[in-house]
């Protein structure tokens, strides 16, 4: 009987730690390989919303940068030729290439947060910080493009320039957000608590070991397992990661952008959590599939060994 429990605690250890090996890895690929993140937020820019959200934003941005002693008439007339060229920003060859720099910027910027942030600096946000500054670098060359042929028109785009490199300069100085910086609230820290986001990233690099450890306890679940009832940790370790796969497909579908998000953060929050749960749900169904797979043959191996008994009872 002994035996028989310690062969089931084994063997559900065993699946646990295949599920976290696959998440650890598929974690990993995600915060430290730029390919993932592309893949999950490429489409993010053909969402018809995100497309309509972005000159707003891109305007705003840059009329921020013009110079507090701009004339009036002078602001006005930028801001109407901003607004033009912003409108044409999603249609431009270069915007492709554009938001996969935001992607990469957005990507390297929250694992320097999570660096941070496990350093010990409690200002910093372990949010995902959408980093803007690409297409806004598009949007002036469009600019520069459009006044090509005025008079000063080069030196109105490179005096915006300026202002955007001084804002971020004085953005890092001060320890504040760039404007640039768009705050996604994803994770939501009110859903994941910082300090756990910090703890997996810090650690999805240990999944090969989870995995070997796992592999290791299998083992030791059969080892454990009575002779007739080898089939019970097969059985138990396959149920383990169907629960599994079923729970985070439920927890995948459970998520959603923080209440308070408005405009273009909410827009590009509910597009980057469609994404992430377009790249996970794949795994729920390894998880439920391959789980169900192992079980289904435990209880093979269980009615086989079953049987085998009888049948020498019998004899």
């Amino acid at each position: 009987m002994m035996r028989t429990v310690l062969s089931i605690l084994l063997a559900a250890l065993a699946g646990l730690l295949a599920v976290l090996s696959l998440v650890g890895a598929r974690a990993e690929a995600l915060v430290y390989t730029p390919q993932p993140l592309q893949q999950i937020a490429a489409p993010m820019s053909e969402d018809p919303q995100l497309q309509e959200a972005l000159p707003g934003e891109i305007t705003s941005l840059v009329q921020d940068q013009l110079p507090e002693q701009t004339p009036g008439f002078a602001q006005t007339a930028v801001s109407g030729l901003v607004e033009g060229v912003a409108s044409g920003l999603v249609e431009d060859d270069r915007f492709p290439t554009a938001w996969s720099a935001v992607l990469e910027e957005t990507r390297l910027d929250w694992v320097h947060r999570i660096d941070r942030l496990a350093d010990g600096d409690t200002t910093t946000s372990g949010t995902v910080h959408l980093q803007a500054a690409p297409l806004l670098e598009l949007g002036l060359d469009r600019l520069a493009e459009a006044l090509a042929g005025m008079p000063g028109g080069e030196a109105v785009a490179e005096m915006l320039r300026e202002g955007l490199a001084d804002g971020q300069e004085a953005g890092n100085e001060e320890a504040r957000e760039s404007p640039l910086s768009v705050d996604l609230a994803v994770p939501d820290p009110d859903t994941v608590p910082t300090d756990q986001v910090v703890l997996i990233v810090e650690n999805v690099y240990r999944w090969p070991w989870l995995a070997g450890t796992a592999a290791v306890v299998a083992l030791l679940a059969l080892w454990a397992a009575p002779r007739r009832r080898k089939g019970t940790p097969l059985f138990v370790t396959g149920l383990t990661a169907l629960a599994a796969g079923g729970v985070s497909r439920w927890a995948l579908g459970q998520m959603e952008p923080a209440a308070d998000l408005e405009g273009i953060a909410r827009v590009a929050a509910d597009s980057l959590l469609e994404g992430i749960r377009d790249y996970a749900m794949p795994d729920t169904m390894i998880l439920i599939v391959g789980g169900g797979v192992v079980a289904a043959l435990g209880l093979v191996v269980s009615l086989s060994s079953g049987l085998r008994s009888r049948g020498h009872t019998g004899h």
